[in-house]
């Protein structure tokens, strides 16, 4: 006798756990882990999905063994490891099964239907009932899908349900099939006689569309192809296609695209430099060593071709690679790079597939067809054929957090599944999150500098804001910037202010001295409630009445920090008569980023303002002056990540946008801020070192862990009532597991999207098992799904 351990497709914590379900005779051979099953549970026997972990010959549970009823997948969608990396997401992250479960199977989705069918017997109804029965079951239809019943009519479905004339049956079918595709329109780019006669003749073209005329003169290129590069490409196409350089194709095809057509390229090996080798003699060594390594690049070309190397020596010994970006939208550049080299060998794994290519494109990873996969963060949940490489870029990138239960950073789920699956793993940035240097510092992780650390520092100017209010100036901007500004206008040279801030700030400060009121317990900003005039402590819950004089100096001059975009704008018109100015903000649209930026080309703006999206999706040179205008804001958001953010950000932005002739200007109130002086020198090291202490000091994340508990409900009394409810619960069950631990009572964080009033409960402590154990007791007791509202978990 065969036995199944299975987890259910339901959504309740606490029956969250294997089961014992017998394999039928008739199944026997055709069941395996890995695959999903029908089931049925509880008293009432109602049929559910459920998923295999576990095939074994006994079991424990001396009750009466239900039996599978059928299979939903033929062979396995997920293997050993896969299997063993989601249980541990699972536990680690506190989530349910399937949501774990879901980040596997999203190639490979399936959906329940339900079909109605009638009973023949002859059944008193009423007119109405009879009208359905006649309106939906004629001669053509014994089989009534529920989707195609109006929502109008579903009362009259549930009457007939109720008096069993008519009946339900459940099913569950893929949503995408490769085996039953169809022909279908296929689109294809092809460069005319005339399209090769203008780029032979080097006519005007703008930059992407050379790009992409250069493209097609090598190789045709499939509709699909454009899903995977940024708008602009598609864009600079629509213009070719009217003028007749390039024409359209439609062909009735059955294959599914991928990926860009390798036709075209001879595969390369990849070439290092002296250095290059030099540094992939080292990785080389590390790799008998260590389970992982951590690239701190200062040179973006060596970074790209050591990735290419790494991953040509996978492919030889016959292991598969996979290469994590923040976002998949790529330049020709660097995808005709990963094509040069690998060839067909490679597929791009993102959201824009539809999902029949999504489904085909697993089915040829796992084949081993496929051994090189470009993709975000989902690409590392595939099933890889002997995984032998993961890489992660720009780690840094926010991309990299799922915002979804269980939610994760990249990097700890490569970790792990570098573990499980016996592979490299290589994290790769300029400048290094906090939590990864301290693995570093831990000996946990080994590190490779790539390229040489400019010896070149840009002049960064502080300012002292303080200094200007009292010498007078009241306005946004310092004399120094002003007069800078003035003299960018006189040469015709770009400046760009940076503020991270669409509005205003929430928190407080002292106009006279500059002293922003802060947590006593936690060292974090306090932010500013405009309900009730107070400032809290996001984290403990501290709070306090706005002070009518300033805790430090006395004087009376406390007010809101912070301004936005708008109003600067509207300064800088007033200031300087006809400038032309030019703000970025926001999500915007890529046509949009392309005229700004060919406007920025083109010398049509004096000055530049925007967010952090100028460090993304901006092209600057020859900039007369960069300005960090409302630094302190983002310093004291409330949040003990503020310092880090504030250092990656602003330390990207300036390097972006200076060069030895660029004036670099922070105007702040806190000009002996630690932060803001390593971001002045260009030093990590030195921002860490302070930053590493005062989180030890504090106890924050890496130096512990911090656990973020947000129960939400749209009814404000619900989410408040349930908070503490679990507050209390959490806070007597953490006293078995002794001193070390800490948990916070809730704190009202404001309203989430979809109208959900949030709660959060912090808890702190030295180990992780720690709070797993503690979750695990609280489910069990049936404490979460005792409360109305729903409960998420953040980790660190």
């Amino acid at each position: 006798m065969k036995i199944a351990e299975v987890f259910l497709n339901q959504t309740n914590k606490r029956i969250d756990h294997a089961y014992d379900y017998r394999v039928p005779v008739h199944l026997e051979s055709v069941t395996q882990e890995g695959i999903r099953v029908v089931v049925q549970f509880g008293i009432g026997n109602r049929r559910v999905e459920a998923f295999i972990t576990k095939i074994k010959e006994t079991t424990d549970y001396s009750g009466k063994i239900k039996e599978i009823i059928e299979n939903i997948d033929m062979e396995p969608v997920l293997n050993r490891e896969q299997i063993e990396l989601c249980l541990w997401m699972k536990t680690v992250y506190c989530s349910l099964f399937y949501e774990a479960l879901s980040y596997f199977t999203m190639a490979v989705q399936i959906k329940q239907e339900i079909d109605y069918y009638r009973n023949y017997e002859k059944l008193d109804l009423d007119l109405k009932q009879n009208w359905f029965i006649e309106h939906y079951f004629d001669n053509a239809n014994e089989v009534l899908p529920l989707k195609k019943v109006k929502p109008e009519d579903r009362i009259i479905l549930a009457e007939l349900i109720k008096k069993k004339a008519v009946y339900s049956k459940k099913s569950w079918k893929k949503i995408s099939d490769p085996e039953s595709r169809k022909k279908s329109i296929q689109s294809s780019y092809h460069l005319t006689a005339m399209g090769r006669e203008a780029l032979k003749q080097d006519k005007k073209f703008g930059k992407k569309q050379c790009e992409l005329m250069e493209y097609l003169l090598r190789s045709d290129m499939k509709g699909e192809d454009l899903k995977i590069i940024t708008a602009q490409y598609k864009k600079s196409l629509e213009p070719l296609i009217k003028k007749g350089y390039v024409c359209v194709n439609k062909t009735a095809s059955q294959e599914q695209p991928l990926n860009l057509s390798a036709a075209g390229y001879e595969h390369q090996s990849v070439i290092l430099t002296h250095n290059e080798q030099r540094s992939y003699n080292q990785y080389q060594a590390l790799t008998k060593q260590t389970s992982g390594v951590f690239f701190h690049v200062f040179d973006a070309v060596s970074k790209y071709r050591l990735f290419f190397k790494a991953i040509e020596d996978q492919l030889k010994a016959n292991r598969s690679s996979v290469v994590i970006f923040p976002e998949i939208n790529m330049t020709f550049q660097r995808m005709e790079m990963f094509y040069k080299y690998f060839g067909n060998k490679v597929g791009v794994f993102h959201g824009q597939l539809s999902p029949k290519q999504r489904t085909e494109l697993y089915l040829r990873i796992r084949s081993g067809e496929i051994k090189v996969i470009i993709g975000v963060r989902s690409a590392v949940f595939l099933p890889y054929v002997n995984l032998g490489l993961i890489i992660i870029d720009d780690e840094h990138d926010s991309s990299h957090n799922s915002i979804s239960m269980p939610q994760f950073h990249i990097t700890d789920i490569a970790k792990k599944a570098s573990e499980i699956m016996g592979a490299f793993y290589i994290i790769a940035d300029n400048i290094p999150r906090v939590a990864t240097w301290y693995r570093i510092e831990k000996k946990e992780l080994a590190v490779i500098q790539i390229g040489e650390e400019p010896r070149f520092r840009h002049a960064i100017e502080i300012i002292d804001m303080q200094k200007e209010m009292h010498q007078g100036n009241m306005g946004i901007l310092s004399r120094t910037l002003l007069r800078y500004l003035q003299s960018g206008i006189e040469q015709k040279r770009m400046s760009v202010l940076f503020i991270n801030n669409l509005g205003y700030a929430n928190s407080i400060l002292c106009r006279k001295c500059g002293h922003v009121e802060k947590c006593p317990h936690c060292g974090v900003s306090l932010k500013y409630l405009n309900h009730d005039h107070s400032l809290l402590c996001h984290y403990c819950g501290y709070k306090k009445a706005v002070p009518v004089l300033c805790s430090e100096c006395g004087s009376d001059k406390v007010r809101h920090m912070g301004y936005g975009i708008d109003q600067l704008e509207e300064y800088l018109k007033k200031v300087f008569s006809g400038v032309r100015i030019a703000t970025v903000q926001g999500n915007m649209k890529r046509s949009d980023i392309k005229k700004i930026n060919k406007s920025i080309a083109s010398g049509e703006f004096d000055i530049l303002i925007g967010t952090q999206v100028i460090n993304k999706h901006f092209n600057l040179s020859n900039i007369s002056v960069a300005a960090a205008v409302l630094i302190d804001r983002d310093l004291n958001q409330g949040n003990y990540q503020a310092s880090e953010n504030v250092y990656q950000m602003y330390s990207r932005f300036f390097a972006k946008a200076m060069d030895n002739k660029t004036k670099g200007v922070i105007q702040t109130n806190e000009p002996e801020n630690d932060t803001i002086y390593s971001i002045k020198n260009e030093s990590f090291l030195e921002f860490y070192r302070s930053e590493i202490h005062y989180r030890q000091l504090m106890h924050y994340p890496p130096t512990v862990k911090m656990i973020s508990l947000s129960v939400f409900h749209k009814k404000e009394s619900e989410a408040e009532n349930d908070s503490v409810r679990l507050y209390v619960s959490i806070k007597e069950e953490l006293k078995a597991f002794g001193m070390g631990q800490a948990v916070y009572k809730p704190v009202r964080i404001g309203v989430t999207r979809g109208g959900n009033i949030t709660y959060q409960i912090v808890i702190k402590t030295a180990k992780q098992s720690v709070f797993q154990n503690l979750m695990s007791k609280i489910i069990r007791l049936g404490i979460i799904e005792a409360l109305k509202s729903k409960v998420s978990i953040q980790i660190n």
